[in-house]
Order: C-alpha cells, then structure tokens, then sequence
C-alpha cells in the first residue's frame, strides 16, 4: 500500500499543500526586514541559478558563510531577479556588523556555488562563465549548508510526547 500512494500526481500535491501552509504565516523577521535592490551593469549580469535563494553571513574578514537560516545573526539574502537587479534583504535579526552592498562577483558565485545543475544569464560571457566554473555545486543543502548536524535530536521524540505535542528546540551539541 506504501508503494502505491506516492503518485507523481500526489506527491506534486504534497509540494503545493506543503508551499501553502508555509505561506499562509508571514515571517515577521523577513517582512519586517530591510529589503533593497542591487544593480548589475548589462555587460557584466547576474546569472541566477537553479537553486536561486542563497543566504550568507559576511565575516569581519569580507569572507562570505553560505546556507545560513533566515534567523541567524548577520544573515542577507540573495535573490537575482533579473540580469541588472537583485533583491537583497536583510531580515530583522540581530546585527554585529554593517551590512555591505554585494558586488555582482559576490552573487554570480553564490549561484554557482548554490546550483545543482545549471546557472543561467542573458548573454555569453567566457570571463563569467570562467568565473563560475570552480564554484559549481559547492554549497550542499542539508550537508554543508541549511545543515542540522549542530543540534542534537537524540530525544526530540520524548520531549515532543512529554511536553504533550509542544515543540522544544534540540539542544547543541556540545
């Protein structure tokens, strides 16, 4: 019976149900947070990739951590939406450090290192596409980015049924 009930058509309508839910509650953090256009020029674009939302903390050091949460400390958000504009928001979270306005360099290889598979601009550029090549795939979803390792969820379950269906953050791991 497990076998039969995830259909391409049931599984593309957990997905919608799944998008629906999240978007039915606004997040306070990234409505309330200071939301601002950065420019590229025509001949010099942004490529957008195939995983196009990409989150990153700027070290004292001007280095850039990728796969961030939208809660974190210092956190920006990278959305192109365009080849001459990009979104970049800075959710309402606590900040140690002035945000800098990203460079076009600073997203192009955030896609890159975001993509799974494709990054997509609108023209040929041989000096981008040299760019991004060593960057491709180095960001890893639930691996080395949006990963959970730091938590420990040895007793999520017993805390969830103690605490009679309340959530408890999992403590760190030490």
């Amino acid at each position: 019976m497990i076998e039969e009930h995830p259909s391409n058509d049931q599984l593309q309508h957990d997905y919608s149900g799944a998008v629906e839910r999240m978007m039915a509650k606004l997040d306070e953090q990234m409505a309330n947070g200071v939301w601002g256009v950065v420019r590229a020029e025509p001949d010099n674009p942004f490529v957008i990739g195939d995983a196009p939302v990409v989150t990153w903390e700027r070290t004292d050091q001007n280095m850039l951590i990728y796969g961030l949460g939208f809660r974190r400390p210092n956190v920006e958000v990278i959305l192109p939406v365009s080849p001459t504009a990009c979104l970049h928001v800075l959710p309402a979270v606590g900040r140690t450090r002035q945000p800098t306005v990203p460079s076009t360099q600073d997203v192009n290889i955030a896609q890159a290192s975001f993509a799974t598979h494709h990054c997509f601009t609108n023209i040929r550029s041989d000096s981008l596409d040299a760019a991004l090549q060593p960057n491709f795939g180095r960001v890893r979803l639930g691996i080395n980015a949006f990963s959970i390792r730091h938590r420990d969820y040895s007793n999520s379950m017993f805390d969830l049924l103690m605490n009679r269906g309340k959530w408890v953050d999992p403590p760190v791991k030490q």
